[in-house]
């Protein structure tokens, strides 16, 4: 049976950390460039997207739910 030394144990370890370190490190950066591709491939002048001739609706100026009552003065 092989001997274990615990010198490979903890040069095991440090991989491992590095790894993590990399993943965390590399993996947002990662989604970054594929969204902007995703997002350039799904946005392009030569072919549009949906209606085109589709007007779209403003956003929500004020609140449908609200938390708190609205005094009289405002």
């Amino acid at each position: 049976m092989p001997k274990k030394y615990w010198r490979d144990f903890f040069l095991y370890l440090g991989r491992v950390f590095l790894l993590l370190v990399l993943l965390a490190v590399l993996l947002p950066k990662l989604a970054i460039i594929c969204n902007v591709w995703i997002s350039s491939m799904l946005h392009n002048d030569n072919k549009p997207l949906g209606n085109p001739m589709k007007v779209e609706a403003p956003g929500w100026t004020k609140s449908v739910l609200q938390l708190f009552p609205i005094s009289k003065e405002e």
